[in-house]
């Protein structure tokens, strides 16, 4: 588990290596599926573009857990390669075609059916 004391703390040290990922500056590490779907649900669970300190407190609320820089990073990657992700500046949300999937995966918050999910469909160009 990662020490901080804010979402706010631990954002600002998430942000360095999610950004230099996204630009394609930094290799991530494969992460488990169940990171990708935990963010993605992470990201949907509000229906707006959400700071990366609110996507960490969102991912904290949903699995009573903080997730680790390649965590994130990986999933983000995961999710844009879907074109389920939508980045403008530092803040981050679902396209409409990703809200649209995970709403038709989840039906009604099952976080495991979305997991299995994204075990069995990964995203183009991987």
């Amino acid at each position: 588990m990662p020490h901080f004391e804010s979402y706010s703390q631990w954002a600002e040290e998430v942000a360095p290596r999610l950004h230099a990922a996204l630009e394609g500056r930094l290799e991530i590490p494969q992460q488990a599926p169940f990171s990708e779907a935990w963010l993605g649900y992470s990201l949907f669970y509000y229906n707006r573009l959400l700071s990366l300190e609110e996507v960490i407190e969102s991912a904290d609320a949903i699995n009573h857990g903080i997730p680790n820089p390649d965590e994130i990073a990986w999933a983000f990657l995961r999710l844009r390669n879907r074109g389920w992700l939508v980045v403008q500046e530092d803040s981050f949300g679902l396209s409409t075609e990703g809200r649209r999937e995970i709403d038709t995966i989840v039906s009604h918050g099952n976080l495991r059916r979305l997991t299995d999910w994204i075990s069995t469909h990964p995203p183009p160009s991987e």
